[in-house]
């Protein structure tokens, strides 16, 4: 062998001298249309001449080289020895002029083109037994090629050729070759390595990973170009209307099983090559042989020594060679079948090699009837209840396969599965689903009983079919298959199939019945089995048309409790042995998942989920509790002594509305909690479990809920109260509500002093107010509806209302003289009064005088005189300051008190203060009093000192004023 060259590009043309055909590896069609065509397009045995060479060496504008002239002729010459020899002496080539010429054509320009450029340029025109040579000076052609040829009918056509080089005779010959009206030699190639492959309609190949390449039969002249010019292959030879016509003996139509002898196809024997047409496919194929023998010498070595399968392809061919996987470079040199092994056609006709000499070869065909009804005939005397055969063997099946009828069943072939019965109700079944064209494709088992329930059972390539006499005979395959298989076939719980798979449910999905279940899958979910207690639960959920869709696993059972669970594309459902089994989806599954399952708080779920409940909400009982969802709240469970009390109130219908957290625990003491839309439900082991809902619940979360000052309630809410009030305990106090107060917390001192008062019955009525801090002292207060308290951690808490509150603000409350109360109002007083101790003093009120306090010097000449009970009685005015000397006074009833820095507070009363008075009180000559009046009987005398005088006073007298 020479070192491979480069591909090259060639053209030819009927008519067309333009049309090309382009290099490198091609992908080819139907085998058997190019097959048909071709005996339309072949040529005759009566052509014959000698075509008479223009040969042209012409120099390129920019690219001159000398150009032997008698390297072109000695090309021609090999090329006409070569067709010479190949037509029996009827066609050959010779020179008839020589011209040197120059052309306009360029290295830069496409062969076509410069073909073309130099055919316009000499003025050729093609007729018959003439053709053009053109050898021009450049190396290669354009795309490395080393040729180019162009035919016209197959008597006249066009060669370019670069300058003579190592591979010009073999090269040249071959461009003939196209000359002719020949085409390329070609091989089949496939992926997986098949040696042949039918057609589609289509004209692609049924097998998708072969192709054809062309150029790649290098045992053909018209294949890859190499030194050495071995013969063409017999349909390319048979195509071209070569030889004598006796060199390839025509079986027709193969048939049976026989033998022939081959010879050398270098050779010049008559009937050295066979052909044959399959009667499956209708396709042709040649058989020769491949010896180093003439012009096959050189190629014909090692794995190229041997049987050659090959098929026409137009005015081209295509080896089938024994390994059909690509291979690196040009060149093949294993192309050839050796002894011992057999070429099998896609439709099944086998050519086995059976011996090969150094002259010749031996070769079996055998069709695939003959190779079929062997195996069918021993199939069928394995099988008695066959009985005796009512057809012939009848191949052409799907696949390559051939059948036999007989009085009980049939036998089926092909050449994965060999020949099997089937029979009976088994056979029927798979004769509704297609035959070996349905998806359970051959049978590849005999019939097998004994089963379970006396049922039988045969294994096809797809799957199975399975029959008892209570079900009758059902095929099973693909993942429904699969899934019967992993819960034990007909010995588990499904039993046997009682029905076909029936597809077309929801997205694209297929269920099939069983004796205990079904099996249902779909393309995203796969196929699971459903049985028992768990597929009538999910039947009432519409099975895979409702909330829980296709089953997304099998039945899984050793939960806590003995329970099972099965998994579904919309959610699950739980068995036990208490509960049943009850499906769970959406957000109830996802709460309860939250809590662990059937393993957590709430068990299994005991009833199946109940909408239409307020605000569209739906609800699940479980073991332990409930789940509640609404589309305000989503989905949250109750359980435990939180969801007993949720229930005195009314579920979800009542105070607290739909749960809107999960119970929380962990929380101060001990403690759990969960809240609801209006509300709360808290327990702890101090308290135990109670609601806290509306305005009450509100702010009791504004004060810290159970880690503010309340703590914990420590009962239910309380309505009925006075003006339709509500009140809830807590450990630290109450919160009271009323319609027109609202919601408010009393705890500590604030609570106990309004507790004396009576709470919301009392004179103080409900809170208006939270306790408020940070006044004067450190001190607090709150306001109610009829007063308020006040508190300092020197004077505790008390409250005031009516006169009183409104005289102690008069004086600017705890911030004024008399600072916080440090004591209840008291009553009882004489003349009806009331009174109130402060810190810096008291007040006091009479109906008659209304309320007013007293604080400092003045309070005390008051205390020192009786208060109320003595002659001054109950005030009658506040202390009034800003007079001369900076004094200042109070009235009462029956007096009043003057106080100034130089006297003190003194009391005047009676006669004795009318006539101070009249003498202009402190302002008069007698300034302020500076000692109380002092009497010796009730008669007198009385006296009376002042700043600057005396007044006396006796009954027989009266007044008198002393300088």
């Amino acid at each position: 062998m020479t070192t491979p060259e480069p591909l090259f590009t060639e053209v030819i043309g009927g008519s067309n001298p333009t049309s090309t055909h382009s290099h490198g590896t091609e992908d080819h069609g139907s085998k058997g249309s190019e097959q048909q065509r071709a005996a339309t397009e072949a040529y005759s045995l009566a052509r014959s001449g000698n075509i008479k060479v223009r040969l042209a060496l012409v120099q390129l504008a920019d690219r001159k080289a000398t150009i032997p002239e008698a390297d072109a002729r000695a090309a021609i010459a090999t090329s006409s020895q070569y067709w010479q020899a190949m037509s029996n002496g009827r066609l050959s080539m010779s020179v008839a002029t020589v011209e040197k010429r120059s052309s306009k054509a360029t290295t830069t320009q496409s062969y076509s083109s410069m073909m073309n450029t130099i055919s316009n340029e000499i003025g050729w025109t093609p007729s018959s037994y003439t053709a053009l040579v053109v050898f021009v000076s450049t190396p290669t052609l354009s795309d490395g090629a080393y040729g180019a040829g162009w035919s016209y009918n197959g008597t006249s056509g066009r060669v370019l050729m670069p300058l003579p080089a190592t591979l010009t005779k073999s090269v040249l010959t071959h461009e003939f070759g196209h000359v002719l009206g020949l085409m390329h030699a070609n091989r089949l190639t496939c992926a997986n390595g098949a040696v042949d492959t039918a057609s589609n309609a289509d004209g692609t190949f049924a097998n998708s990973s072969c192709s054809i390449q062309e150029y790649k039969d290098n045992l053909d002249l018209m294949g890859v170009s190499q030194v050495s010019q071995p013969v063409v292959s017999s349909p390319i030879y048979e195509f071209g209307g070569f030889g004598a016509g006796t060199e390839v003996r025509n079986l027709g139509t193969a048939m049976g099983k026989k033998s022939y002898e081959l010879r050398a196809w270098g050779s010049a024997d008559a009937n050295r090559a066979v052909k044959f047409k399959d009667p499956v496919s209708g396709e042709v194929y040649y058989v020769e042989l491949r010896l180093p023998v003439g012009n096959d010498a050189a190629t014909a070595l090692g794995g190229n020594r041997g049987v050659k399968v090959v098929q026409g392809l137009g005015a081209g061919s295509i080896a089938l060679q024994p390994n059909t996987t690509t291979f690196n470079g040009f060149y093949s040199y294993n192309q050839t079948w050796q002894a011992g092994q057999v070429f099998t056609t896609h439709a099944g006709t086998r050519v086995s090699v059976d011996w090969i000499s150094t002259a010749a070869a031996g070769i079996t065909i055998e069709t695939l009837d003959s190779v079929a009804g062997k195996a069918i005939d021993a199939a069928a005397a394995r099988t008695p209840s066959l009985g005796t055969a009512t057809s012939a063997v009848v191949c052409g099946l799907r696949d390559g396969g051939c059948y036999r009828n007989f009085q009980g069943g049939s036998v089926h072939w092909s050449p994965r599965t060999g020949a099997v019965a089937t029979t009976g109700p088994i056979r029927a079944s798979w004769a509704s689903l297609g035959y070996e064209k349905g998806k359970l494709g051959y049978p590849t088992s005999p019939q097998t009983c004994g089963l379970v329930n006396g049922g039988c059972y045969q294994t096809f390539q797809g799957g199975s079919i399975h029959w008892s006499s209570a079900t009758g005979a059902f095929a099973t395959w693909g993942g429904m298959r699969a899934a019967w298989a992993s819960v034990g076939y007909e010995k588990g719980k499904l039993g046997y199939p009682t029905g076909n798979e029936t597809c077309g449910l929801v997205g694209g999905g297929c269920y099939q019945t069983f004796k205990g279940g079904s099996i249902h899958w779909s393309p995203t979910t796969g196929a699971f089995p459903t049985w028992g207690s768990m597929r009538a639960t999910w039947a009432s959920t519409g099975y895979e048309k409702g909330k829980l869709g296709y089953p997304t696993g099998k039945e899984t059972c050793g939960l806590v409790n003995g329970g099972c669970y099965q998994t579904f594309k919309g959610g699950s459902i739980h068995w036990s042995p208490a509960t049943g089994a009850v499906a769970t989806w959406g957000g109830m599954r996802s709460a309860w998942a939250a809590m662990g399952y059937e393993k957590g708080k709430l068990g299994y779920p005991s009833g199946k989920e109940t909408c239409g409940l307020v605000n569209g909400g739906c609800s699940q009982a479980f073991q332990g509790g409930s789940i509640h969802w609404s589309p305000g709240t989503g989905a949250h469970a109750t359980v435990g002594s939180i969801r007993s009390v949720w229930g005195t109130l009314g579920y979800e219908t009542g105070k607290l509305g739909y749960p809107a957290s999960k119970e929380t625990c962990g929380l101060v003491n001990g403690g759990c909690a969960q809240n609801f839309v209006g509300g709360a439900i808290l327990n702890a082991p101090a308290t135990g479990t109670f609601a806290t809902a509306g305005p009450i619940s509100a702010t009791w979360a504004s004060l810290g809920s159970e880690k503010g000052k309340l703590g914990y309630p420590t009962g239910k809410e309380i309505c009925g109260l006075t003006n339709g009030g509500c009140s809830q305990g807590f450990q630290g106090g109450s919160i009271h509500w009323s319609p027109t107060t609202g919601a408010f917390a009393t705890w500590g001192g604030m609570r106990t002093a309004w507790a004396s008062t009576g709470y919301e019955k009392g004179k103080l009525g409900y809170p208006t107010g939270k306790e408020t801090c940070g006044l004067v002292g450190g001190g607090c207060y709150q306001s109610f509806k009829g007063g308020s308290i006040h508190w300092s951690p020197g004077t505790g808490a008390f409250a005031t209302w009516g006169g009183m509150r409104t005289a102690w603000a008069s004086t600017g409350y705890e911030r004024g003289k008399l600072g916080y109360p440090t004591g209840k109002e008291t009553c009882g007083l004489v003349g009806g009064g009331c009174y109130q101790s402060f810190k810096g003093g008291s007040i006091h009120w009479s109906p008659g005088t209304g309320a007013f306090p007293t604080w400092g010097g003045i309070r005390s000449t008051w205390a020192g005189l009786g208060y109320e009970r003595g002659k001054l009685g109950y005030p009658t005015g506040k202390e009034t300051c800003g007079l001369i000397n900076g004094g200042c006074y109070q009235s009462f009833k029956g007096g009043s008190v003057h106080w100034s820095p130089a006297t003190g507070a003194v009391a005047t009363t009676g006669a004795i203060r009318s006539t101070w008075a009249s003498l202009g009180y402190e302002r008069g000559k007698l300034g302020y009093p500076t000692s109380n009046e002092s009497c010796s009987s009730a008669t007198g005398p009385c006296s009376q000192d002042f700043q600057r005088g005396t007044i006396t006073w006796t009954a027989a007298r009266g007044t008198e004023v002393l300088p």
